[in-house]
């Protein structure tokens, strides 16, 4: 039996969702690249504890995911988002004042529960437009990706004057202004279901979980990997070992729509397939990369496979659990936190055990097997396969006669009404493009600004010569090291992106606003 459809979502309470998940979700995978290395350089922890603070936050935030969920089927989604952010942002705070131990790890579980609180109530949320926006999970992995890359620059370009203490608190601050944002968001449109209201469809949305915990797994996994092979293998510094993953992380914020729109032609279980093998395959070549060059550019081929991979996921969920995605989402993060769990745990004992190039052949075939076992989930699932953009119109079939055959050929066409509103909904999503083009520009244009000021402009750069008249542009900048190297590079692959974004934009633009004749000329 199908889970009863969503309702149409007001846009603004979707959009406030979307800066949530950007303004916490970048901060928080930031921090959980800083806060091993301030425990030991600031705090003077040992290993072992460094490694149970790291454990707290995660058992906090696993052991909450679940309640979490049955909390967001009973009261409003953004009080309980609005509340997780906030907790998160009091950690942010305790880390910034912690000492010693012992507030470090209270911060971890403020950390830990207010994570779980955020993040089960944004997916919530998103799943109340699916109905009507199949690109919502898309949308929503974008600005979450977008935010943690930005967090990335901003917080290793902060470092060096605010030190780890005003990192922190810049990161609290991140996370008050989405509290501030998501309170305000209008209501849910509709009423909350009652506990017990409906039964929740269990045994379909089980094999989606198992499917969930392969994807965390092997994407922890790899990862881990990957990060230890840096370090000990081409004994890279903290920087360039950033600077690597981040292409990745780029191409994560800006692959989900194009994936998506060819999840539309093409189907949910073919892209979860095709995706499945292609990040098979870059982790069997990663086991004889013979540089990092090479491997942060296919590193980049494995972010766009998680990027089609996810929101497809995450869209099951919400299509299978209805009203309940509360509990539907609740299960699913425990899934991925469970998953990213032993993902990391097998990664390194492996790496300790056996050679770097078994580790990787051996998750290279466990990623494999998602290429089954997703699509498996799918189909139990019980959803369409072709997602559409929006929700199936009402349509009134009209008997038309062809002039060749003097034939009646039975044809469908929208009615009036329908025609106006899909006008209407082509030209908002367009214009909804055009405004976070216009972000991103804004944002694009401040950050180059402060890189010239500090002569870390690749742009600039390209236009300078050097004292023997060669433009910079050409050889890079090997005078540079450290953070300001990190600094130079993720200017110059931004300044790709952001070229690479505006094309896009104006191209899906015009297109969106054509209709199908046109597009078919």
């Amino acid at each position: 039996m199908k889970s009863p459809p969503h309702t149409h979502s007001d846009p603004v309470r979707q959009s406030a969702a979307r800066w949530s998940a950007a303004l916490v979700g970048g901060p928080a995978d930031l921090l959980d690249f800083l806060i091993p290395l301030w425990a030991g350089t600031a705090l003077g922890l040992d290993a072992a504890v460094i490694g149970l603070l790291v454990a707290a936050e995660l058992f906090v935030s696993f052991a909450a995911r679940f309640p979490a969920g049955l909390l967001a089927d009973i009261w409003e989604h953004r009080n309980i988002a609005a509340a997780g952010a906030a907790l998160y942002g009091i950690s942010c705070v305790g880390y910034a004042l912690s000492t010693g131990p012992t507030m470090a790890f209270i911060s971890a579980i403020f950390g830990g529960i207010g994570g779980a609180l955020l993040w089960v109530s944004l997916r919530a949320i998103v799943s109340e437009s699916v109905g009507s926006d199949s690109f919502a999970f898309p949308k929503l992995m974008t600005w979450q990706e977008t935010g943690s890359w930005v967090a990335f620059v901003a917080g290793l370009t902060l470092m060096g004057s605010l030190n780890f203490q005003g990192v922190f608190l810049a990161a609290s601050g991140a996370c008050f202004v989405a509290v501030a944002m998501i309170a305000a968001a209008p209501r849910r449109p509709s009423k909350l279901p009652e506990p017990g209201e409906s039964n929740f469809p269990t045994q379909r949305l089980r094999p989606m979980l198992i499917a969930t915990a392969l994807t965390s797994l092997a994407e922890a996994a790899i990862g881990l990997l990957l990060l230890l092979h840096l370090q000990r293998a081409f004994e890279l510094d903290v920087v360039s070992i950033a600077l690597v993953f981040l292409p990745g992380a780029i191409a994560m914020s800006i692959i989900p729509r194009p994936a998506h729109q060819l999840t539309m032609r093409i189907g949910r279980r073919r892209v979860a397939a095709i995706a499945s093998l292609s990040s098979a395959t870059f982790a069997f070549a990663l086991a004889f990369a013979p540089s990092p060059l090479l491997i942060a550019a296919m590193w980049i081929l494995s972010a766009a496979a998680w990027a089609a991979i996810i929101p497809i996921e995450q869209s099951v969920v919400a299509e299978v659990s209805g009203d309940r995605a509360g509990k539907g989402f609740g299960l699913y993060e425990s899934a991925r936190l469970a998953g990213a769990g032993a993902g990391a745990l097998i990664a390194g004992v492996s790496y300790e055990s056996t050679s770097w190039q078994v580790a990787c052949i051996l998750f290279a075939v466990v990623i494999a097997a998602g290429a089954i076992v997703t699509p498996w989930a799918v189909r139990r699932a019980g959803v369409t396969n072709h997602p559409s953009h929006e929700a199936t119109p009402n349509i009134t079939p009209t008997v038309f006669v062809s002039e060749e055959m003097n034939t009646p050929v039975p044809q469908v066409r929208e009615p009036e009404d329908n025609q106006e509103e899909t006008k209407i909904a082509k030209s908002k999503t367009s214009n909804s493009e055009l405004t976070g083009l216009g972000w991103h520009l804004l944002i694009f244009a401040i950050a180059q600004i402060a890189l010239a000021f500090m002569g870390l402009s690749w742009i600039v750069d390209s236009f300078s010569t050097n004292d023997f008249g060669e433009h910079l542009s050409s050889g890079g900048r090997p005078d540079l090291e450290g953070i300001p190297s990190f600094l130079a590079g993720a200017g110059k692959i931004w300044v790709i992106v952001f070229v690479i974004d505006v094309i896009w934009t104006l191209v899906a633009g015009r297109k969106s606003n054509q209709s199908p004749k046109e597009q078919e000329q």
